[in-house]
Order: structure tokens, then sequence, then C-alpha cells
């Protein structure tokens, strides 16, 4: 439902200010703060272990990689090259991935597909059953008629956007899993994994880097963040989740992670101002075709895997808050925050021991 591809901030030592498209890495030394642009924070007094970083524009963002206790900065090498193959393989703005092949042959032909971009596609259709197409990955023709974090953003006519809503169903992409294909069973569909791809990715190269040993490391791509292990002192990262509110760096909560995933979708993260000068989010409604309008301010998920996250916070957003939460209780091994634009924060019943508030604006309900 999103191409959630932007990120305003990633802390990095030995970083000062770098620029991307206007996208900005802020770095402090001594007390390092990590920024997402999906709602986290990484807070750190101290660097036991000297870090490895390295940010490149990949996805249609900026990915940062932070690693501790290695040296050679070569290890982030594979990690990279292994976010390039996915990107090559998934992204609609690539005319050879095999995404963009699908999209081509869409009421034409099954097209052959990769094991891993066969995988995430299984796994976007999971989420858009499980949320009864609320979160749809085949909702790439409205995407791209917005044109949101691009620079043709624009709002559509209602025409334009009723045509849109006529190509969106996830039913009709249809798997083969002895053959590994892919068919759009109606031409003028078209698949986007902007909303799940990422996750994929920081999986991916969280692999590649305990392959070769890391112990602690942070992966930010697009505000999409992962750790590995625990801090480098031994405790768990303190994770701060962004205050929709405000500018990148403030934070209204932490929670503590070792070893998992935090994502977070919000009206925050890219919109534009129309000639109306109506705000337009890029969180999408598979309904209206509009941005979605239910009360919400952000969802952010925190689990294991990033794939699991990524897709989820999208999900749960679209879904609602009440809604959401149902499906976020449901889940194992899954926790969510919702907070609402009246500043009231609902928290999954796994997540309210170590939750800790920290701007009294906000309000944690029972």
């Amino acid at each position: 439902m999103q191409n959630r591809m932007s990120i305003w901030g990633l802390g990095i030592p030995k970083f000062t200010i770098v620029r991307f498209r206007l996208r900005i890495f802020r770095a402090t030394l001594g007390f390092a703060l990590f920024g997402l642009s999906m709602g986290g924070i990484l807070l750190s007094c101290s660097r036991p272990l000297e870090p490895v970083s390295r940010v490149e524009f990949l996805l249609g963002t900026t990915c940062g990689i932070t690693v501790y206790g290695v040296k050679d900065t070569k290890i982030l090498d594979s990690a990279f090259q292994r976010v390039r193959e996915i990107e090559n393989r998934m992204s609609v703005n690539i005319e050879t991935s095999e995404v963009s092949e699908i999209n081509r042959n869409a009421g034409i032909k099954p097209v052959p597909v990769s094991d891993e971009t066969f995988r995430v596609i299984s796994e976007g259709l999971r989420f858009s059953t499980l949320s009864k197409g609320a979160f749809d990955i085949a909702v790439g023709r409205l995407v791209s008629l917005w044109g949101i974090g691009t620079d043709h953003a624009r709002l559509p006519n209602l025409a334009e956007i009723k045509e849109a809503l006529s190509f969106i169903d996830y039913r009709k992409v249809e798997l083969s899993e002895g053959n590994r294909t892919v068919f759009v069973k109606e031409k003028g569909i078209a698949l986007d994994l902007g909303a799940i791809a990422k996750g994929w990715a920081a999986d991916e190269a969280a692999r590649v880097l305990r392959e070769r040993g890391v112990k602690h490391a942070i992966i930010d791509f697009g505000g999409n963040i992962l750790v590995i292990g625990s801090h480098p002192e031994g405790r768990p990262w303190r994770i701060g989740i962004q205050n929709p509110e405000t500018t990148r760096g403030s934070y209204l909560a932490i929670v503590p992670g070792t070893d998992l995933s935090v994502v977070t979708s919000g009206t925050y993260e890219r919109f534009f101002t129309g000639p109306d000068g109506v705000k337009y989010h890029h969180l999408l409604d598979t309904k209206t075709g509009y941005p979605i309008r239910n009360g919400l301010d952000s969802v952010t998920v925190i689990a294991k895997q990033s794939i699991q996250a990524d897709g989820l916070s999208t999900t749960l957003f679209a879904l609602g808050r009440e809604e959401g939460l149902k499906l976020a209780e449901s889940l194992s091994g899954v926790e969510a925050i919702f907070v609402t634009e009246d500043r009231k924060v609902y928290l999954t019943s796994g997540i309210r021991k170590t939750f800790e508030l920290k701007n009294p604006e906000f309000q944690v309900m029972p």
C-alpha cells in the first residue's frame, strides 16, 4: 500500500551532516543518536567498541549500516551487494526487475522469478489476505498515480482515482510454487513491493553480517531499523519512538530491544500539500483511493523479522486502531504501538511493561 522510500535521520559516529536529496543524517559524538524516519531513535551513552559505518542510496532511499567491533570495512561490501541484488529484482523503478517484468506481463502470461522474489510476494499476499485487502500489494497503479515522495506528486482527479481503484485486487495474483512463477491475471494491475521489500532487504543484510561473525550492529534502511545482538556494553539497545508531531530526533517513548526490528508507518513520513491546502500523506486507502483518514498518526511494529514488521506496520495502520490492535494481539512475537491524532497511545499487552513514555503531552491508554 505504500512505498516508504524516505529517511530524515540516521546518527552515525564520525559523521556530521551528509545530504541525499534533502534527507539529512545527523550524528553526535559521545552520545550517539540514531534517528528513524519511520519512528525510532537508538540511544547510547558510550561506545566501548569502535564502529564501522557506511551509507548508500539504495531501494529508493538512504540505507545505513553501523557495525561494532569490526575493523575491516570490507565486511560491509557483501551486505550492500546483497541489498543491490534485491533492489535489482524487486524495484518497480528498474525496468529489468522481476517485478517490472511481472507487471508488463499482467493478463498475458506467468513470469518465472527468483526464490526470494517469490517469497516476498507470498508474504505480501499473506498480509493482503490478513487485512482483507486493506493492505494490497497490487496497489501499484494507485501509488504511481499519486507519486507521493517523488518529484511528480500531485492530486489526481476523481475519475483517475476511480480508474486506479478498479485495478487493485491482490486476489488476481496467482502463484505457482512448483514453477516459481507469478501471474497477474488482469492487464493493468500492477504489483508494488515498497511496503515490504525493505524489510526483506534488512533481514538479508543482517543474515550476511551474522554469517561473517558480526555480533553488534544497527541497520537503518529508510527508517526500517534492525538491531543485531545487544548493545556492545551487553545491555539491550534503547529504541526511541518518533513523536509524529515534530521533526526528526524528537521521541515520545523508548522501548528496549535485542535482535529485533522496529518499523513505523506514519502520516508524517512522506506527504505533500495539494493546491487545496490539504496535506496528503503516502498511506493510501485501497477503498477510497485517497490517503487513509482514520485518526491515527502512526503505528510502530516490533518483531524479530523486519519483513514482518515492515508489512504489518502498513497493514495495522490501514486497519485502524481497533481492528489493528486485534490483529496484532493475535500474532505471536509481534508488538505494536498506535499513536492517535489526539495524542493517545495504545499498546499491545506484551510491550506494556517495557514501554517508557517520555513525552507528557501523550497519554498511554489502559
